[in-house]
């Protein structure tokens, strides 16, 4: 597989299919995320108004060009959009709509504008609610932590167990499930192993533990809350390895997909962490915050990753800066879509096939919540549809997925 765009590539997912899971995003889940913002935020009426006309214009209305030219992105969004102007929201391409639908929640509330509401991150309430409803996670993650250090256990023991820690941490999803709602939830149950459709930590096990040290791991991050716990704990497990020597977390430039983390997020928590009455978890924030001071914990934020560009067609110097490291750790379902184009591949479409080439390994760590997928059997995909019917998108299915590099994968495609 080279870098030349691909004529064969299938579809984008798109919400013109009355009762798929794109359809119900755009017709109900954004109106329902709209409402709770305006409920859980004490906004000038001048902003509610802006909000619930939003929120009025799904499913129906049309995209068309934002009005915040302050913001540092907008001469970028006025491309992407262009592409787009006119269609209606359940046209357009799933992954450019969603991305721009939260863009255009934070244009409705003033976000990038001079003035009260700059800078208000307008998910605040459900990222603490959700963050102080997984204590007792918390604790269960740290002093696991804490015991696999204190038992000396290596690699190939601690790390298979943070993988799928981080795994099932993407269950908490606040764009799904409210943090006063019940979602799935696998933590400490037999679902936790029989629900991984696909396991390859023994390949990426294999890769990393072969590197020359120091390696470079990079891990694209998707939601704060526990999950960002989770996450932070399988970087602790990567550093305490001899192998890896540094770890660069990617983080959101702005509020996105309710609660996708921010680095004001990664601070906040770590506060939290170190506050908190267990040992064992102000033990980790300890050294998460020593490895922050060192440099072996690296976070950066970027436009990239609040964009609707998918990864066949990311800019040369991000493919440059990926390029960099030894392993990208891929979180979370919006990354995986990203990662596979959001497209309608057969999911019995091998992974690596499906996957955007790119010049570094790639370790996808998601649960399923869209219809997007690959590298499964054609066995698996049946007894699935009559076990589960809603197995694509219900949370309660992962993967651990791994495939290798491509060589000379710097460079962008075109195919949009």
């Amino acid at each position: 597989m080279t870098t030349s765009a691909r004529t064969d590539l299938p579809p984008p997912l798109r919400g013109t299919e009355p009762g798929s899971f794109t359809h119900r995003t755009i017709a109900e889940r954004w109106p329902r995320i709209v409402g709770r913002v305006i409920d859980e935020n004490e906004f000038p009426p001048s902003v509610n108004a802006r909000l619930q006309a939003l929120r009025e214009d799904l499913p129906e209305g049309t995209i068309r060009p934002l009005t915040d030219d302050e913001a540092p992105d907008a001469a970028l969004w006025a491309e992407w959009v262009a592409l787009h102007q006119g269609e209606e929201w359940l046209e357009a391409p799933w992954f450019f709509g969603e991305t721009y639908f939260y863009r255009r929640l934070l244009e409705a509330t003033g976000y990038f504008q001079v003035g009260p509401t700059r800078h208000q991150d307008p998910f605040t309430y459900q990222k603490e609610a959700g963050l102080a409803a997984s204590a007792d996670g918390i604790e269960a993650l740290a002093e696991g932590r804490a015991a696999a250090r204190r038992q000396d256990e290596d690699a190939r023991s601690v790390l298979p167990r943070l993988f799928r820690a981080a795994l099932w941490g993407n269950q908490a999803d606040l764009s799904m499930w409210a943090a006063d709602e019940d979602g799935p939830d696998h933590r400490g149950t037999d679902r936790a192993e029989e629900h991984v459709l696909v396991n390859d930590s023994t390949a990426v096990l294999d890769a990393l533990l072969a590197l020359e040290p120091p390696a470079r791991v990079d891990l694209w991050a998707d939601n704060a809350g526990f999950e960002l716990v989770s996450d932070l704990a399988l970087v602790d497990g990567l550093l305490a390895t001899e192998t890896v020597g540094h770890v660069v977390v990617h983080l959101k430039g702005h509020p996105t997909f309710v609660s996708d983390a921010l680095l004001d997020d990664v601070h906040w928590t770590l506060d939290r962490l170190a506050a908190a009455h267990n040992d064992a978890v102000r033990a980790l924030a300890e050294r998460l915050r020593v490895a922050l001071g060192d440099g072996r914990l690296r976070l950066r934020d970027s436009w990239i990753w609040t964009s609707p560009l998918r990864a066949r067609e990311l800019p040369v110097h991000t493919r440059a800066e990926l390029a960099r490291a030894d392993l990208l750790i891929s979180k979370g379902d919006a990354n995986y879509r990203r990662l596979l184009g959001d497209r309608q591949w057969d999911f019995s479409t091998p992974f690596a096939e499906a996957l955007a080439p790119l010049p570094v390994p790639v370790l996808a760590l998601r649960t399923l919540k869209a219809e997007v997928a690959a590298g499964l059997s054609a066995s698996q995909i049946q007894r699935l549809d009559e076990t589960d019917p809603g197995w694509s998108v219900n949370g309660r299915w992962g993967l651990i997925q791994y495939a290798s590099a491509v060589a000379d994968a710097r460079r962008p495609t075109t195919t949009p």
